[in-house]
Order: C-alpha cells, then sequence, then structure tokens
C-alpha cells in the first residue's frame, strides 16, 4: 500500500490533546440553522435549474458556466437556496425523520439527484449539485476568533443503496474567506463521504477539503459499513486552521470525536489550514451531491444544519 506509505510521510503527528473546542460549542446561531421542524417547509424548485458544463469536448476538461436569470430555487423559510454555479438537487424535499434521528425530531431533508450536468453534453461523467444555507442570499460573517462552528446529522443509506460509483457521494462543505500572505481567497472546505465500491470490500470512509498543499485527505484510517446517522462538524481554529469531526449516532460531538488517521501508536488529527489559508470568515454553508450525470446518485437524509460561535 504505498499510497498510505507516501499519505503518512506528508503529514505530522501531533497528539489529541493539542485540538480545539468541538464543534457545537456556545450559541447557536439560529438565523443561520435549520431543524426543518416547521411543517409548512417545503422547496420552490423555479426549474430550469443552473447546469454546470464540466465536460471534455475533446480538447481537454474545461468548466463553463452558463448564465441563468432569477428566481433561482428555494426554500419557503429563504434559507435553502440553489447553487448558482452547479445548480440544485433534484429533490429536496422534507421527510419524516428516519429512526434513531434526532430526540423529538419529527422532520429532516431528503436530497437526491440525478441530472446534474448538462443535457447532451455531459451525460456519464461525474458531476456535482450544491444547496447553500443561506438565508436570504445574505452572508454570516462570522470571522476567526469567536468560536466559529458548524454542525449536522446525515443518514447515510445501507451500502446495498448507493449509486454504483467509487467516490464522492456528499459533501458537508463551508463558503468562506481565507488569507495567504496578505491576500484574501474564496475557498470552500469541507467533510466529503467517499465510497469505496470494491466488490465484496465496500464501505465508506471520510475525506477532508483539503490539506494545507490544496489535496483531498483521506481524514480516518477506519472504513464503515454500517448505515445510520452521523454527526458531522468542521471547527474554525483562532490560528486559521480548520478541525474536522464525526461521530455515528446523533449525540453532541465531542473533543474525542476529532477525525485522526492511526498509524502504529501514531495519530493524525485531522486539523489543517487547507489550501494552505488561514481562515477568516464564515459566509455560508452548503451540501454538494456528486453523481454520474443520467444516473441516480446516492440519496442521503440531512437534519438539523447549524452554526455556531462561542463569542459575539
Amino acid at each position: 500500500m504505498n499510497w498510505i506509505a507516501n499519505f503518512l510521510a506528508l503529514i505530522a503527528f501531533v497528539p489529541a490533546s493539542s485540538v480545539n473546542l468541538p464543534p457545537g460549542t456556545g450559541t447557536r446561531v439560529d438565523s443561520f440553522s435549520d431543524n426543518f421542524e416547521d411543517r409548512n417547509w417545503s422547496y420552490t424548485y423555479n426549474a430550469p435549474k443552473v447546469y454546470n458544463r464540466y465536460h471534455n469536448p475533446g480538447s481537454g476538461w474545461v468548466n463553463e458556466i452558463p448564465a441563468k436569470n432569477a428566481p433561482f430555487g428555494q426554500s419557503t423559510n429563504n434559507k435553502w437556496h440553489e447553487g448558482q454555479v452547479r445548480g440544485q438537487p433534484d429533490i429536496v424535499e422534507q421527510v419524516p425523520t428516519p429512526s434513531g434521528g434526532i430526540p423529538g425530531s419529527q422532520y429532516a431533508l431528503r436530497l437526491a439527484t440525478k441530472d446534474c450536468g448538462t443535457p447532451n453534453v455531459t451525460r456519464g461523467t461525474l458531476q456535482q449539485d450544491d444547496l447553500l444555507l443561506r438565508p436570504g442570499n445574505q452572508s454570516v460573517n462570522l470571522a476567526k476568533g469567536k468560536g466559529v462552528s458548524v454542525v449536522t446529522r446525515i443518514y447515510v443509506p445501507p451500502l446495498s443503496e448507493w449509486e454504483n460509483r467509487q467516490g464522492y457521494h456528499i459533501g458537508f462543505r463551508v463558503g468562506a474567506t481565507g488569507e495567504k500572505n496578505g491576500k484574501s481567497e474564496n475557498y470552500w472546505p469541507g467533510i466529503w463521504i467517499w465510497f469505496n465500491n470494491k466488490a465484496g470490500e465496500q464501505s465508506y470512509q471520510f475525506v477532508v477539503r483539503a490539506n494545507e498543499k490544496g489535496e483531498d485527505a483521506f481524514a480516518s484510517d477506519r472504513r464503515h459499513t454500517r448505515g445510520g446517522w452521523w454527526t458531522l462538524g468542521m471547527a474554525f481554529n483562532e490560528d486559521g486552521s480548520i478541525s474536522y469531526y464525526a461521530s455515528p449516532g446523533v449525540d453532541d460531538l465531542k473533543a474525542s470525536d476529532i477525525l485522526a488517521y492511526r498509524a502504529g501508536s501514531q495519530s493524525a488529527v485531522a486539523t489543517y489550514k487547507a489550501y494552505g489559508l488561514e481562515f477568516q470568515d464564515l459566509d455560508y454553508v452548503f451540501f454538494s451531491l456528486g453523481s454520474n450525470d443520467g444516473q441516480w446518485a446516492t440519496e442521503f437524509i440531512v437534519d438539523d444544519v447549524a452554526v455556531y460561535r462561542i463569542s459575539s
């Protein structure tokens, strides 16, 4: 397994005790959170959606984003909005909360997509749709030093129900502003769920986007085979790094839930200055769904998406 040796050579091993406070610490920012409990919650698609033309016309892969006139898709509570680069999932639907969810939760959000590229252009190629938690299409504007974090619950289906495809399936991500060498840049770090689709050895793992070099990195050596609820979170630390967390079930995240890649007696916790940028400001939260265009993506259910801060 040369890739493991190469991976371990690139990361620094640090004790888990060096991490910061776990996501969900502090005060919930209700205006930038959603638990989907409103019985009148619904989503208006305002078709046609944005089509992302990421394709190879024969001269190499290109990314063309055609313009679309408003209105874009949005939820009735004006918190969720269609991604204006790739378009929204084909199914954004309030559903009863699956068994084992947050105590008292009656409703959650179903996400699935099929036509996530451009008709007659990208069929059969890996594409992506985005759904943004961006109330009123405004940025949350929570800066570094305020103890900012984000949390969600995701219901992972049984392996038999996944799209028959190795790779990324759902991402819990943020739009943020980072800084490097005195220059500000937009970036989109997050946690992806990666499906290992080898016959007889199907499983899923957590991948973070990204390490200091801008490369996606397996956040943990563990492979999971059971479906059910997971709690995912990201903490934005005072030094500009981001720490990534995941825990089975729906309990609040603890410091020990930080993702870590273990090798022997050492472990590398998933804390990175993604792309070499120091986090400065949180703008919005979003989900990305990936699939081969024209093929139904793996269906996920999410609940209680929330932003937290420690200081005002």
